[in-house]
């Protein structure tokens, strides 16, 4: 398998496979099955107020994407002014190839050219690879844990400037 990839803007007809991918990345990274809330969960971020959907491809399809929704989309506690990054997947397939990294990258730099200087995500605090990701591209963790919607497990507010 070649680790070349490209990342680009997703069409309007792309958010179901993007909704496929998310739901099968979460299976794998919780090592269970893939759960119809999930799959509804993240269904309905699509039609949030949508700042970009970006993509990444590689010759046997769809390998990643990040959605961004404009701000006051994410939690009662993010910043006001801040996108959130809603969606960050990359298939289990492709992880390790930078894919994230570049998707991460992405994501900033459409919301900053929408105007939006900050943007915020949520993360697992026991999702070490990921806090990986978000740290090396800038991103630091504020506030206290809050409990995930879905699972219960610790999540936090993370934040980047462009």
């Amino acid at each position: 398998m070649g680790s070349s990839f490209v990342v680009r803007a997703a069409t309007e007809d792309e958010p179901a496979a993007c909704t496929d991918l998310w739901v099968a990345a979460v299976a794998a990274r919780d090592g269970q099955a893939e759960s119809e809330a999930v799959r509804r969960r993240a269904g309905d971020k699509f039609s949030v107020d949508r700042v970009a959907l970006v993509v990444a491809e590689d010759q046997e399809g769809l390998v990643g994407f990040v959605l961004v929704t404009a701000p006051g989309t994410g939690g009662p506690t993010d910043p006001e002014d801040a996108a959130y990054l809603s969606l960050l997947a990359v298939a289990p397939r492709a992880q390790g190839r930078g894919i994230g990294r570049r998707l991460l990258r992405s994501a900033v730099d459409e919301a900053a050219r929408a105007g939006h200087r900050r943007c915020v995500l949520h993360a697992l605090d026991d999702n070490a690879p990921a806090l990986g990701l978000y740290r090396g591209a800038g991103f630091r963790a504020v506030g206290d844990p809050f409990p995930h919607p879905l699972s219960g497990r610790p999540t936090r507010v993370w934040l980047a400037t462009a």
